[in-house]
């Protein structure tokens, strides 16, 4: 790997970013090309063309797309390789991109600091596009399998898997937690555009904190499973591992399933050509946090001492990244 590698894969990465953030991988839909007369019919206004038709221009000479004689643009097997793994640079340019630029800068060290620097909508955004695209089916599947009335997501997010999960399964209703406050704003939003404000809510409090609020203790006592993506080494940042599942036990007595998913560190000593993407940015990020990535075999240890009995492990189609429904 040479420097060139590195510094043209930066920028096709903000690139990927900005042609997920305006729209223009939508147009193709599930197809692998569209016509460029559908600009015309979206009714953009000048600015967001001119932005658009720039983006594909130098999308086409970076080699994401062909620019056809007919009036076509399609993507390469480079372009759908990028489509397919989107959710990761748009966790990773427009979720940590500020944080990657900035974090040597900060004076002070606390953990608040840091997170002013994140953008918890797009690292939110980023992860569901990730969860949809690799993880979602074999999530979906484990909870069809299981009775489910009452469900909490802690690090909801933008509340999308809430809302996919209620549209799926009719009956069940949902609450949402997580500490980013641009996050919840989101979600508040996409609650209301997909009509769910009677099915679900969101609570903006760092989850620790949310296990001691009278308000919230009735709500909790309702819940019957318990979901968390990619979220536990954040919690276990904050107290000892052992003692946050436990918490999470008492706060919610009455869950029968603890769905959680998250990625671990991998075992790699250095990268390498094969080095699967996520990997580095994963470990980058969380390095430069202080916030420790645990081995699987640690948190199957920790699930154990909290007095867990592991029903189930699922690999979830992203680099050392598993569920486990626990119970």
């Amino acid at each position: 790997m040479l420097a060139s590698n590195l510094f043209n894969g930066y920028i096709g990465s903000n690139l990927c970013y900005h042609l997920e953030k305006e729209g223009i991988f939508e147009l193709f839909g599930s197809n692998s090309s569209f016509d460029k007369s559908i600009l015309k019919e979206k009714n953009f206004d000048n600015r967001k063309i001119k932005i658009i038709e720039s983006l594909i221009s130098f999308s086409t000479k970076f080699g994401f797309f062909v620019d056809s004689d007919e009036g076509k643009i399609s993507l390469t097997p480079l372009g759908m390789d990028m489509r397919k793994n989107v959710g990761f640079f748009t966790w990773s340019i427009g979720g940590y991109g500020n944080f990657m630029r900035n974090f040597t800068d900060l004076k002070d060290e606390k953990n608040n600091s840091l997170y002013s620097l994140i953008d918890g909508a797009n690292v939110a955004l980023g992860s569901r596009q990730a969860n949809r695209e690799y993880m979602w089916n074999t999530i979906i599947k484990e909870l069809k399998r299981l009775n489910i009335s009452k469900i909490v997501d802690l690090g909801c997010g933008a509340a999308g898997a809430l809302i996919d999960i209620c549209k799926i399964f009719n009956k069940v209703t949902g609450l949402g937690i997580d500490i980013s406050h641009k996050a919840i704003e989101a979600a508040e939003i996409n609650i209301r555009n997909n009509s769910m404000d009677d099915r679900i809510c969101v609570v903006n409090q760092n989850v620790m904190e949310a296990t001691d609020d009278a308000s919230l203790i009735a709500t909790f006592e309702t819940v019957d499973t318990v979901i968390s993506f990619m979220m536990l080494h954040d919690l276990f940042s904050i107290k000892d591992p052992v003692d946050v599942l436990r918490t999470l036990q008492k706060t919610f007595p009455k869950a029968k399933r603890f769905l959680l998913a998250d990625t671990f560190m991998s075992d790699e000593n250095t990268i390498t050509k094969e080095t699967p993407i996520f990997t580095y940015g994963f470990e980058f990020v969380h390095h430069f946090m202080n916030i420790r990535i645990y081995k699987k075999e640690e948190y199957i240890d920790f699930f154990s001492k909290a007095g867990f009995e592991i029903e189930k492990i699922q690999y979830l189609n992203v680099p050392n990244t598993y569920l486990f429904t626990l119970k």
